[in-house]
């Protein structure tokens, strides 16, 4: 049972404080674990069953609430299922960013999920009022992530499933300039024409931050013709320059889109079979579950890249941390710079979302606590460290280096707060973007297929290294000249990179075999969807799991042992000195 009276709290402070440092140890760094743990070794041979009791007994980790985004909703599932195996419990509910602030600021919850920062000006397109935290509050970047374009296109009975777009086509799309699937921007950038197709635009109703990213994104690269589009769905209620919004417009003068509230919401009605010639926007992980085809997109190095872990990573390496805390935009993030980085692996619509906790020296709200900032600390430092693992296989991105210290800060703000890694050497915080504060993503990180250069037609492969047209061949060999089937309908050439050995640079979607191509789904039709390791160096799954968990265990068992032992050494010297 937990330890009672005046020892509690110091014990579970304690064991917190282990907990924090003990979640972040990888394989590097367990020999240094296994050595502060020795007493537990010893402990776990002779009295098993009185181990067993304490961790039954990991209460001494205050339950804490949270509510918000659904864009990380996915991994957070997974961090709070691994420690609540551990005896930390998490609540969180992905009813969506607004609901999530919204809950914050009412001080119903002990952290919020956010895509957005609060909207202190309000969302001036969807009329929404300004957000007032009555709190002190800090934003901690939790997952990255790419905005996806996910589409369903058959063309003469065949799932199109290389699709890639230039910015200016995407931004065309979404504002309702091009419509049909054979327009010549579209033809232009693919390098085939198309069926006269519908396009049907899928957007979020809810307040979303895929939104809010994406429109984000196109007010900052396309500023003229996102603030005409605005102007133009609102009828002229909203004035240049317009900003970026969590409601994206669903109609207005000369514009008709297919609104859908949730993400999972978009990926179905994409994904039905009515739904041909759709085309929506979402997080990645999203499209992964539903191993459906995603758009490449031009970025500015003049590749064509998907939204995969290593091309979001490397994108935000770019990314700004708003450390001016007189502005109203303090630890917010600036992606300016991400949008035009030049890297070939770079992919421009990459961002993050937060966790919105409390901040000492502030005022807090009222069911917050010491014990409670314990655990949110804990849970903080080790989705910074350990938790960035395995996010590629949930389809986000590892968060670099420089967010990772970002939010490391921050954690050490939360009242009540225990220690985490050295800000310095960032030893023990085991993020597959850098080893010992030292970022190696940059170096690690594989790059694009050549075939995935601008100007490299569709039948393109990979020889020797390089980009390759070959001649005409037969329709079935891979590379081949796309040719016209019986139906009239062009057979769709088969994606550069996915299942063929000859381009080592593609990239082969989750569970497939790298030699016989694309995971088939309903019908037996091939889609494209992908998980990039980061670094090569990476552990398996696996044996982190294991790590991370015996770390944690280590961390809970240690403490409540160490301190039996302390006070076992002050009965018997008391006893010794009164014989």
């Amino acid at each position: 049972m937990p330890p009672t009276g005046r020892a509690g709290p110091r014990l579970r402070r304690a064991a917190l404080t282990g907990a924090a440092i003990a979640v972040v140890a990888s394989a590097g760094s367990l020999g240094a674990v296994a050595a502060q743990g020795a007493s537990t070794a010893h402990y776990a041979k002779t009295a098993p069953a009185k181990r067993t009791a304490k961790i039954q007994g990991a209460g001494q980790f205050a339950q804490i609430n949270g509510s918000g985004s659904s864009w990380a909703a996915l991994a957070i599932d997974e961090w709070t299922s691994t420690l609540a195996n551990n005896g930390i419990t998490i609540n969180y509910s992905p009813i969506g960013s607004a609901t999530g602030r919204d809950q914050f600021i009412q001080g119903l919850d002990d952290f919020a999920g956010t895509d957005p920062p609060f909207r202190n000006g309000g969302d001036k397109i969807a009329q929404t009022p300004p957000e007032v935290p009555h709190y002190g509050y800090s934003y901690i970047p939790d997952t990255a992530g790419g905005t996806a374009f996910m589409y369903h296109l058959t063309v003469g009975g065949q799932q199109v499933t290389n699709l890639r777009l230039s910015p200016k086509t995407i931004l065309d799309i979404f504002t309702g300039a091009v419509t049909n699937w054979d327009a010549p921007e579209i033809t232009h950038d693919y390098g085939q024409q198309l069926p006269n197709i519908p396009i049907t635009p899928v957007v979020r109703t809810d307040g979303s931050g895929a939104t809010f990213f994406f429109t984000r994104w196109m007010s900052q690269v396309f500023p003229s013709e996102w603030n005409a589009f605005c102007t133009k769905v609102t009828s002229g209620r909203v004035k240049a320059p317009c900003p970026e919004t969590e409601f994206y417009p669903t109609n207005g003068p000369g514009w008709n889109a297919k609104g859908e509230n949730g993400s999972t919401a978009v990926a179905d009605y994409i994904t039905s079979s009515y739904a041909n010639g759709a085309i929506g926007y979402d997080e990645y992980a999203y499209a992964i579950n539903s191993h459906y085809p995603v758009v490449k997109v031009l970025n500015p190095a003049g590749y064509y890249v998907l939204p995969t872990a290593s091309n979001v990573a490397v994108a935000l390496t770019q990314a700004h941390i708003n450390e001016d805390k007189t502005s109203p935009d303090f630890l917010q993030q600036d992606l300016d710079d991400v949008y035009t980085f030049k890297d070939p692996r770079s992919y421009p619509l990459s961002s993050y979302s937060y966790l919105i906790v409390p901040r000492q020296s502030t005022k807090i709200p009222p069911r917050f606590n010491n014990d409670k900032g314990a655990t949110l600390s804990t849970f903080a430092n080790y989705i910074l460290c350990a938790g960035q693992q395995n996010l590629a296989q949930l389809g986000y991105s590892p968060l670099p280096l420089n967010l990772v210290k970002g939010g490391l800060l921050q954690a050490a703000n939360i009242p009540g707060h225990v220690a985490g890694p050295n800000l310095n050497t960032l030893q023990g915080c085991d993020n597959p973007t850098f080893t010992n504060g030292v970022l190696t993503l940059l170096k690690d990180a594989a790059p694009p297929s050549p075939c995935d250069k601008l100007g490299e037609p569709l039948n393109c492969v990979v020889v020797d290294g390089k980009a390759t047209t070959p001649g005409a061949g037969s329709s079935g060999s891979p590379g081949a000249t796309p040719s016209t089937g019986a139906s009239g309908a062009p057979t769709i050439a088969p994606t550069p990179g996915v299942g063929n050995p000859a381009d080592p640079g593609g990239t082969v979607p989750p569970g497939a075999d790298p030699t016989t191509g694309p995971v088939p789904v309903a019908g037996g039709t091939p889609v494209a969807g992908t998980v990039v390791n980061v670094s090569n160096e990476s552990a398996s799954p696996a044996v982190l799991s294991v790590l991370t968990a015996l770390a944690i265990l280590t961390a809970i068992v240690l403490p409540p042992v160490l301190g039996a032992q302390l006070r076992r050494r002050r009965r018997q010297s008391t006893a010794g000195r009164g014989s």
